[in-house]
């Protein structure tokens, strides 16, 4: 349970940075910009009966730290094992 704990605390504080990292990888913006972004969106828009630009930005941002959220769970998760790993390694 505190391993859990620790995990998803973990996971949190590193969604924003992850997400933004996400946001800035090259080409990100220019697949936006180029419309295939949107349309690759289109599915879940329609799903999510989306009428406007602005509740679309807001299923994209959704979106995006969903996944940075997601993405910071496995590296929290991972990060933990390592750190188990090194310190049943290193006990005297």
């Amino acid at each position: 349970m505190k391993k859990t704990l620790i995990c998803i605390t973990l996971a949190l504080v590193m969604t924003l940075p992850v997400g933004v990292g996400i946001a800035y990888i090259p080409g990100v913006a220019e697949w936006f910009a180029s419309g295939s972004g949107y349309e690759f969106f289109t599915p879940l828009f329609k799903a999510l009966d989306s009428h406007g630009s602005e509740t679309n930005s807001d299923i994209i941002f959704g979106t995006l730290y969903t996944v940075s959220f997601i993405l910071s769970l496995m590296l929290a998760a991972i990060l933990l094992a390592i750190v188990n790993r090194w310190r049943r390694t290193h006990r005297h």
